[in-house]
């Protein structure tokens, strides 16, 4: 990925100087010549004038999301740089998300000399095949070799734009919603045979289908592509390569695309039968099973970011009585009620579990005992001040809630021992006359 003149451009957004100089250390011994530029943020990069970076590192603490959509940032704005993340959280999904966006390699904080030697030798790998002339050949492998890393069809369908761009030049570029309608509308401009019609309907319905050649002429091509959310592209692409388009758009290109859009299509419903094992059925919270999940990644990364968080044991009061009195029916509506009112209380960071019966847990993240507090009143007044219908609107319910607090690491370390901790404070609420927060020997009205 080097230029001619042999200096390799990088960009540091929010790097710290350690981490600098340990880059740089590796660069001199691999004997590269470099220029570093400086951002603090992601936020720089609009201002940003040297849009031409080969290789970007990029330090981030921030929730996967948020990381995410970053490199995202970065991957339009500084297109053909290699992005390396530097971050001490290494959450599996995350990393996942983040190569989907765009990551080129991943580095853990602290940082280790010998992982940095491998990215530069990577980066310079990297280069020498960007720098290299493309063949469509070269380029299916470059962009579709790892499958298994796109999250979307809409992944795919930007590497493919990608691929055209190497050796078309759009002339033209129509985005518009997947319907009959606008396949009618189409038909009637591009004066379509009923065959054809046919055709492009059993495109749109096909999952392994993502371009759809409508005609060649004169060096032109006019194709459809799906865009990913029932959006669809008509545009008119004209040859610049030394190509023929029937060399550009073979059969090999075909059969990669299918590949890879059979394995998207098999990962998601992998991932959604994984996403129904852990939500509970009743409310759609995420259930006892996710909690575990998530309480032994929390506590398992404890020790790289030294970041606590608390859990409110959530329990509804005499809840019982509605099951004994109006029957399971109306017992379970009222706790999808009662889910919708935790998640309307909670801030877009927390997370709320069903975790049995009638009991939830939530999880604060980075939340101190005193914010946790006020957390769960504000839930705890959302609860008592709401009148549940039952029996249709014949009559109305009030209900209470009797919550117990624990904080990590502080009152337990391991991920039962909070849970059991939590669930004795929620306890101790009851016996002070539920309705009531508390935490070790305060009961908070």
């Amino acid at each position: 990925m080097q230029k001619p003149s042999d200096v390799l451009e990088l960009l540091a957004i929010g790097l710290d100087s350690f981490s600098i100089e340990a880059i740089k250390k590796s660069l001199r011994e691999n004997k590269l010549k470099y220029r570093i530029s400086f951002l603090q943020d992601t936020s720089d990069l609009d201002g940003y004038n040297k849009k031409t970076a080969q290789a970007v590192f990029f330090y981030s603490n921030r929730q996967s999301q948020k990381t995410i959509d970053d490199i995202r940032k970065i991957h339009q704005l500084v297109p053909g740089a290699g992005i390396t993340l530097l971050s001490p959280r290494s959450e599996h999904q995350g990393i996942i998300g983040a190569f989907r966006a765009g990551l080129f390699d991943f580095l853990t904080l602290p940082l280790d000399p010998s992982e940095i030697r491998t990215v530069i030798y990577r980066l310079k790998i990297h280069g020498a095949i960007q720098s290299t002339e493309w063949s469509p050949e070269r380029a299916v492998l470059h962009l579709f070799s790892r499958p298994e890393s796109f999250g979307s069809i809409g992944d795919v369908a930007r590497a493919l734009n990608q691929y055209l761009l190497k050796f078309f030049e759009i002339e033209k570029e129509i985005t518009f919603r997947d319907s009959d309608r606008t396949l009618d509308s189409l038909s009637t401009r591009l004066r379509l045979s009923e065959h054809q019609r046919k055709r492009i309907k059993r495109f749109l319905c096909d999952e392994t289908g993502l371009i759809f050649g409508l005609r060649f002429l004169g060096g032109h091509f006019y194709f459809l592509i799906k865009r990913g959310d029932g959006k669809l592209s008509y545009l008119v692409a004209r040859n610049v390569s030394d190509y023929a388009i029937k060399d550009v758009l073979s059969s090999y290109l075909a059969n990669i695309l299918r590949t890879t859009l059979t394995i998207l299509t098999e990962s998601k419903s992998r991932e959604e039968m994984r996403l129904l094992s852990l939500t509970d059925e009743v409310t759609g919270l995420f259930n006892q099973r996710k909690l575990i999940e998530d309480l032994e990644l929390y506590t398992g990364r404890y020790a790289h970011d030294q970041v606590g968080f608390t859990l409110l044991f959530v329990d509804i009061d005499y809840f019982k009585n509605v099951n004994d009195q109006y029957g399971h029916v109306v017992g379970s509506q009222l706790l999808v009620d009662m889910a919708a009112i935790l998640k309307g209380q909670l801030r877009s960071t927390d997370l709320v579990y069903r975790y049995g019966g009638d009991e939830f847990i939530v999880l604060l993240p980075r939340s101190s005992v005193d914010e946790s507090k006020r957390i769960a009143l504000r839930i705890s007044e959302a609860v008592r001040t709401t009148e549940f219908n039952v029996l249709g609107s014949e009559k109305k319910y009030r209900l209470s809630l009797s919550i117990g607090i624990a904080q990590f690491p502080a009152d337990a370390t391991s991920v039962k021992g909070l849970i059991d901790f939590a669930d004795r404070m929620m306890y101790m609420s009851k016996k002070s006359g539920r309705g009531k927060v508390f935490h070790i020997n305060e009961v908070v009205a």
